[in-house]
């Protein structure tokens, strides 16, 4: 044969034991399948002994059935073992699935706040609250309780002269300088070692009111201009004014130049400057319109 062809006796021996080993160990595993179903042949007995079972060298016993037939009957019937069964101890067929009650923390105990002390002093209201910007110094009336000679006015933090007027009354001088910008003042009330203090109070600074007004134009002969062309804001009515007069109410006009109009507040003393703006078609200065010309200019040839 091709397969053994070329090979020593040794060699042929063991590829015939591979294949004859594996055929021999199918036929043993076949044979102890098919085997083990086989059942044992049943013994009869003649019908004469009907009912007389006999024991069988398997061990069985061999009775006779009522129509003749031969049955083969144990020897020794096993007793009826129940089956073991431990139930999982942890399980109950009763016991339904509860969801876990959340667990909710604790209040915390929120202390109780102190309560802060009243001042020592107390500050009533300042006049005037309300003051404009700008404005020369001024007066501040202070009431109250239990001042003393020693209590001091203090606004923005800085000493004012105070003069004692009483238990309840304190007045001050306040400088312009603290008033020169629109905002909050802060007042306070107390000694200057602090041991005495009282609460805090406001002086509102407003800013001032200004000419509702814009200049656009002189009027004037060569030497100097005398007359200004104003436009108010909410209109379009031009208004021609000069030095002296008195325009929105308080406003008077101090000066006119190409650069600007100059007012002075009546009421406040305050003092505003409109400069000049450049009307729609005309050049980079103030325009100039001509006097209508009298006798006093008319040229002699």
């Amino acid at each position: 044969m091709e397969l053994f062809k070329g090979k020593t006796p040794a060699e042929r021996n063991k590829m015939i034991a591979a294949l004859v080993l594996p055929l021999i160990a199918l036929v043993l595993v076949l044979r102890m399948f098919f085997a083990s179903d086989k059942p044992a042949p049943a013994v009869r007995t003649p019908r004469g002994q009907r009912g007389t079972p006999t024991q069988t060298a398997t061990g069985t016993t061999t009775g006779v059935a009522p129509d003749g037939d031969s049955i083969d009957m144990p020897s020794e019937v096993p007793p009826i073992v129940p089956a073991s069964y431990a139930p999982d101890a942890a399980r109950n067929i009763f016991a339904f699935y509860v969801a876990p009650t959340p667990k909710v923390a604790a209040p915390t105990e929120t202390p109780t706040p102190t309560p802060t002390p009243p001042p020592p002093l107390t500050l009533g209201s300042v006049q005037p609250a309300n003051v404009f910007a700008r404005t020369a110094d001024f007066t501040l009336e202070v009431t109250g309780d239990k001042f003393t000679p020693q209590t001091r006015v203090y606004v923005e933090g800085q000493e004012m002269p105070t003069t004692f007027r009483g238990p309840q009354q304190l007045s001050a001088k306040i400088p312009a300088a603290l008033i020169q910008a629109p905002g909050a003042r802060v007042v306070l009330v107390h000694t200057p070692d602090g041991a005495l203090y009282s609460n805090p109070a406001t002086v509102n600074v407003m800013p001032p009111p200004t000419p509702q007004f814009t200049f656009i134009g002189i009027l004037g002969s060569k030497r100097y201009a005398d007359k200004a062309i104003l436009k108010p804001t909410a209109g379009n009515e031009l208004v021609t004014v000069q030095r002296g007069d008195i325009v929105g109410g308080r406003f008077k006009v101090t000066s006119i130049s190409e650069r600007s109009v100059d007012f002075m507040d009546t009421q406040l003393n305050i003092k505003h400057s409109l400069p000049y703006t450049e009307a729609k078609g005309t050049g980079g200065n103030a325009p100039r319109f001509p006097q209508p010309q009298t006798d006093d200019d008319d040229v002699q040839p």
